[in-house]
């Protein structure tokens, strides 16, 4: 829990990362033309299986929210903006279709994907929404599939 609620603000506490307050975090997209930081606290990572998230994204989307009063765009050269619903927004890269944020049209958050941020090895997964409404080969569970970077040549 944080010690101030107030810092993320319409976030249920046990849904922040306590050891993210006060920290900078910077992140972007692929071909770095949108560029990004915050300062935490950090919500955990959420996977979200609904349609629209499938649709955009191609699989499913995980966004960690942040403050919006904590958040700046450092750079948004190519940063373009999908309103993917009539209550949501979704930010991508203009230049490499990154998808980089989801925000709700009324929200004080943004969320931002997790594979967005230069370092994210301290963040932790919350869970998953909307699983039910995932085609029936997913939703994976990472834990329990093979690796199979020898046979792609994956670097590690």
């Amino acid at each position: 829990m944080t010690e101030n609620p107030d810092m993320m603000p319409n976030i249920m506490p046990e849904m922040v990362i306590a050891t993210t307050a006060d920290k900078i975090y910077t992140g972007g997209c692929h071909c770095g033309a949108a560029r990004f930081r915050v300062t935490g606290p950090v919500g955990k990572i959420l996977i979200c299986h609904c349609y629209d998230c499938r649709r955009t994204a191609g699989l499913s989307w995980a966004g960690i929210d942040a403050a919006l009063d904590r958040f700046d765009l450092v750079k948004d050269a190519s940063l373009k903006w999908y309103d993917s619903s009539a209550i949501a927004k979704r930010g991508f890269c203009g230049d490499c279709g990154a998808s980089l944020f989801y925000q709700l049209h009324t929200a004080s958050v943004i969320a931002i994907a997790p594979g967005m941020f230069d370092q994210s090895d301290q963040f932790e997964v919350a869970g998953q929404i909307y699983a039910a409404s995932h085609p029936a080969w997913g939703p994976c569970y990472l834990r329990g599939l093979p690796h199979l970077d020898d046979v792609w040549n994956a670097p590690s």
